[in-house]
């Protein structure tokens, strides 16, 4: 079991300037969507946004050391529901839908759970 240390700081940072960046996407992605809108693209700046609030405020009250897979399974979950978020998002303002679309969804909550399990698992023994 590899232990880590998270610099809370810096990632509560990287979180925030992914939010601004995809909350800026999707600003320009829409001024030229013919005043299309779609919720899933106008709040995928919220899924990362939330997340490292969550991880800041989790490690904060705490102050326990994160299982390195649990996190990288963590962000990688956080990236694949953004993602999915976006993508859902663009065919919507496009007008069309696809239904593979569902599969970002399943794997992001999937990833998100089992990253949880580890960390609570690891933490027991």
């Amino acid at each position: 079991m590899i232990l880590y240390t998270l610099d809370i700081r810096k990632t509560t940072k990287k979180y925030f300037i992914i939010s601004l960046l995809c909350f800026i996407f999707s600003m320009i992605y829409e001024m030229f969507s013919h005043q299309v809108y779609s919720k899933f693209m106008i709040f995928a700046f919220l899924i990362p946004l939330v997340s490292g609030i969550v991880l800041f405020l989790y490690n904060k009250l705490s102050e326990i050391k994160f299982n390195l897979l649990a996190i990288n399974l963590f962000h990688s979950s956080i990236a694949t529901l953004t993602i999915g978020s976006i993508i859902q998002g663009i065919l919507e303002i496009y007008g069309t839908t696809n239904s593979l679309v569902k599969y970002y969804w399943y794997f992001g909550f999937g990833l998100l759970f089992i990253s949880i399990l580890i960390q609570f698992k690891k933490k027991g023994e």
